[in-house]
């Protein structure tokens, strides 16, 4: 039996969360037996086709710290404890964790400080006292050993994949629309887009954004955007099929971050033949390989460039969505599953 932490079920399904999510189902279809112990106030989003322990206590740090080891002593003692969103319990000492990235060590300015401080302290913590160390990328791999100075020996790649399930609807919208699907923080680089949406001469498209702020970001200034015409600001969607619908109906996905670990909705948009326009950085060149426009994310006038290029170019869109549909198969939850399966049976 495989023992996983489920705070990550207290909070909304995006990213980290995704990946957790995802993971417990791919272990469930293949025959494993896992248990997932998680706080009470568990959202509705979550349909958990896995068996969830609930304990007391909130979805907090407090939690997972004290509340999640002291369960599992009493209950589980001597059970391998396995962590997907980021932090374990320092206080046990069987852990397997998952770093996904590590952002707030090379950009700290994006991050509130009590947030930085907090995992600044926390996560060297919990990667000693863990057997192995899982994280979603080469890139992210090498991140951890330069800047956490990890053992590489104990660092395995699980990368992301995409839920199969919607794919959505085709619907015609009154204008074709660009369409970026992130939380609202300085490293998805919103602001850039934005000018870079505004600078477009005669634009007869629209800009979507799909996403949330969280309190731990420094978010930047967009207020000054809301009102412009063309964009809309469509906030957190936690619909699986209504997301996938906007993927399939959009002229495009653009995705600007100036720092990723992985980034999923890559994946969503190749998965739902939406061509995509994507930051060059090195973690995008290792999960979207032929199957992206790439520009510069630093530079607006490169940003407005590539927008309008894939926006104006039915051929381009067309040669990338092929690309897309080639480049996704590479990345499979069940496969994930085997690999994470893999590392827990060494140690028994």
């Amino acid at each position: 039996m495989i023992l996983i932490n489920g705070r990550f079920l207290t909070q909304r399904l995006t990213g980290v969360h995704r990946f957790a999510y995802e993971l417990c189902c791919a272990l469930v279809r293949q025959g494993v037996e896992i248990k997932v112990i998680a706080p009470r106030d568990i959202r509705p989003e979550y349909h958990c086709p896995f068996p969830v322990v609930t304990t007391c206590g909130k979805g907090s740090h407090g939690w997972e710290q004290w509340i999640l080891p002291l369960y599992i002593h009493r209950h589980f003692p001597g059970q391998w404890l396995l962590s997907l969103t980021g932090l374990c319990p320092i206080l046990y000492n069987r852990n397997i964790l998952t770093i996904h990235d590590v952002a707030y060590l090379k950009n700290p300015h994006w991050y509130s400080r009590a947030y930085y401080w907090f995992y600044r302290i926390m996560t060297p913590l919990a990667a000693a006292r863990s057997a192995e160390i899982l994280t979603v990328s080469l890139f992210s791999r090498d991140e951890l050993v330069k800047y956490m100075h990890l053992d590489s020996k104990h660092i395995h790649i699980v990368y992301n994949a995409v839920n199969t399930e919607p794919l959505g609807h085709i619907q015609p919208s009154e204008r074709p629309y660009i369409l970026s699907v992130c939380t609202l923080d300085p490293r998805k680089n919103l602001s850039r887009l934005l000018e870079a949406y505004s600078r477009i001469e005669n634009r007869d498209f629209d800009l979507y954004l799909v996403g949330g702020s969280n309190s731990v970001f420094q978010t930047p200034e967009l207020s000054q955007y809301r009102h412009m015409k063309g964009v809309r600001f469509l906030g957190y969607i936690g619909d699986d099929e209504q997301l996938g619908t906007l993927y399939r109906n959009a002229l495009a996905f653009v995705s600007p971050s100036l720092y990723e670990g992985f980034g999923i909705p890559n994946l969503e948009a190749m998965y739902r033949s939406c061509p995509l326009v994507v930051s060059d950085i090195p973690v995008y060149h290792e999960i979207c390989g032929p199957a992206a426009l790439y520009m510069n994310p630093m530079d607006i006038d490169d940003m407005c460039r590539s927008i309008s290029r894939i926006a104006g170019d039915a051929e381009l869109r067309q040669q990338l969505i092929v690309a897309g549909s080639e480049q996704v198969k590479r990345f499979d939850w069940d496969t994930s599953a085997r690999n994470v399966l893999s590392i827990l049976n060494s140690y028994e």
